[in-house]
C-alpha cells in the first residue's frame, strides 16, 4: 500500500513541476508516465569555452548529441540534419553534469518546518525527497550517490523510468551500523550479501560515531576486512564513515572508499594515496547547513548544544585536513557534499569551498566529474565531454575558473540528451 501511494506521490509531482517549467516559458519535460521517454531529437552545443571535466580548457568547440550520447567533440564536427543547434554565448562556460558521491535524498524539512517530523505522510515524505531531486538536477549535479535509505530504491527506479525528473540516483540502500551489537564477522558478510541480493550499488559503513557523538570508532579492523572484503568478493563498492583510527583501519581493510576523516593524520593521508583509497572530505556545505537550520534540525537525538558545539569546532579541523590532502601527492580527492535537509540545490557550494580554501579550480572541477565517475566506477559513461559517453552537459554563466561562484549559476541541463533546463542568453 505504501508503494502505491509513494508512487501517485511522484507522478503528482512530476507533472506539477512539468507545468511549472511551461509557465515559467522553460521547455518542459516529457513525463512519460511509466513508458520509455521517447528519443529526443539530434542535439549541438556550440562553445566559444569548455571544461571536458578531464582536466582541459577547450575553446571553439561543437559537441554533438544523438540518441542520448555524445558522439561527437571538435571544432568542425559535423551537424545532424535536423540537430537543435544551441550557440552559447562568450560569457557561458560548457561542462559534463556534475556529481555529487554522499547525499542522503529523502532527508527534508517536513510539514512542521523540522527535520524530523513523526506525523509526515508518505505522501509528503514523496514530495520532499522528489523535490530534492529536482532542485539538485537544476543545480547541474546529473549523478547523485544517495547512501543510506531503503526508499532510495524507488526513485532510483522512477529516474530510470523517465517518471520523476532528477538526477541519476546510485543507493546504498540500508548502511551497515557499527556497534557493540553488529555480530560476527559471518554475520557482517551476511549483511553484504543481503544488499548485494537486493541491487545495492554500494555498500555505506559506518565505522565511527558521529562528530556529535565524539566520532570513536564502531567497528575494529578485522570487522572492516570482514565487511569491505566481502563486498568486494561480490564486485561491490563500499563508502566507509570513518573518523580518527577508523580512517587507517578502512584503508587498510581495503575499503573503497573514506568519508569525512576528521582526526586523520598526514601519515594516514599518504596511506591512502599509496592504496589507491578514495577521500572524500567535507568543507563548505554539510556543517554550514546544520548551523543555518539549527533550529529545525535541534531536538532529534544528538542533535543538541553540545553537538552542534562539536560541529563548530569541526570546521576548523576540516579545513586543516582539506589543506593537508590537497598537498599529499597521489591522493584521490573525490567530491560529496553529505547533503541532507536544507542542503539540496546548493551542492555546488561544497565545490567553491575547496577552491577558496586551495584547490586550483580545473582540480576542484575535475574531482566532481571524472574523478568522481571513476570512484563510481561509470567512468566509461559520465563525468566528461567524450565521445561515447552520455550526454550529461549543463552550461553556467561565467567562467568557474576564474570565478568558482559561476557553478551556481547554471543556465542549462541536460541529462541522457533530454533538456532539463534552457535559460541560455544566446538564441538558438
Amino acid at each position: 500500500m505504501v508503494r502505491n501511494r509513494l508512487g501517485i506521490g511522484i507522478v503528482a509531482i512530476a507533472f506539477s513541476l512539468a507545468v511549472g517549467l511551461a509557465a515559467q516559458g522553460r521547455r518542459a519535460v516529457a513525463m512519460p508516465q511509466g513508458q520509455p521517454a521517447a528519443a529526443p531529437p539530434p542535439a549541438v552545443l556550440e562553445a566559444a569555452r569548455a571544461i571536458d571535466g578531464r582536466g582541459h580548457e577547450l575553446h571553439n568547440v561543437r559537441v554533438v548529441v544523438e540518441n542520448g550520447k555524445i558522439s561527437a567533440v571538435g571544432a568542425d564536427v559535423a551537424i545532424p540534419a535536423g540537430a537543435v543547434v544551441y550557440k552559447l554565448g562568450e560569457g557561458e562556460t560548457l561542462l559534463p553534469g556534475l556529481i555529487d558521491v554522499h547525499v542522503h535524498l529523502t532527508r527534508h524539512f517536513g510539514p512542521n518546518g523540522q527535520a524530523y517530523d513523526p506525523r509526515e505522510t508518505p505522501e509528503q515524505a514523496t514530495l520532499g525527497a522528489a523535490n530534492n531531486m529536482w532542485v539538485t538536477l537544476l543545480a547541474g549535479f546529473t549523478t547523485v550517490q544517495s547512501v543510506g535509505d531503503p526508499s532510495d530504491v524507488l526513485f532510483r527506479t522512477y529516474e530510470q523510468r523517465g517518471i520523476t525528473p532528477g538526477p541519476r540516483v546510485l543507493t546504498a540502500i540500508n548502511p551497515i551500523v557499527g556497534s557493540p551489537r553488529v555480530g560476527s564477522d559471518d554475520l557482517l558478510r551476511a549483511r553484504v550479501q543481503i544488499l548485494a541480493s537486493q541491487h545495492a550499488d554500494l555498500v555505506k559503513i559506518f565505522a565511527s560515531d558521529s562528530i556529535r557523538s565524539g566520532a570513536g570508532p564502531t567497528l575494529s579492523l578485522d570487522q572492516l576486512q570482514a565487511l569491505c572484503g566481502e563486498a568486494n568478493q561480490l564486485g561491490l563498492r563500499t563508502l566507509v564513515h570513518a573518523y580518527r583510527g577508523s580512517v587507517r583501519n578502512a584503508t587498510l581493510a581495503g575499503c573503497t572508499e573514506v568519508e569525512h576523516g576528521t582526526f586523520a593524520t598526514q601519515d594516514d593521508l599518504n596511506l591512502m594515496a599509496q592504496k589507491g583509497t578514495y577521500f572524500d572530505p567535507q568543507v563548505g556545505l554539510v556543517i554550514q547547513n546544520y548551523l543555518r537550520f539549527q533550529k529545525q534540525f535541534m531536538g532529534e537525538g544528538n542533535y543538541d548544544a553540545a553537538g552542534f558545539a562539536a560541529m563548530r569546532d569541526a570546521l576548523e579541523l576540516n579545513k586543516k585536513l582539506f589543506q593537508m590532502a590537497i598537498h599529499t601527492p597521489g591522493l584521490k580527492i573525490v567530491t560529496g557534499t553529505d547533503a541532507v535537509a536544507g542542503a539540496f540545490g546548493h551542492n555546488a557550494d561544497e565545490i567553491i569551498a575547496r577552491i577558496e580554501d586551495g584547490q586550483p579550480a580545473m582540480d576542484a572541477i575535475t574531482s566532481a566529474t571524472s574523478l568522481n565517475a571513476e570512484s563510481l566506477r561509470l567512468d566509461k559513461q559520465i563525468g566528461s565531454i567524450a565521445p561515447g559517453l552520455d550526454a550529461d552537459l549543463i552550461v553556467v554563466n561565467g567562467n568557474p575558473l576564474t570565478d568558482p561562484a559561476a557553478l551556481r549559476q547554471v543556465a542549462f541541463v541536460m541529462k541522457g540528451g533530454t533538456v532539463y533546463t534552457d535559460m541560455l542568453s544566446a538564441g538558438h
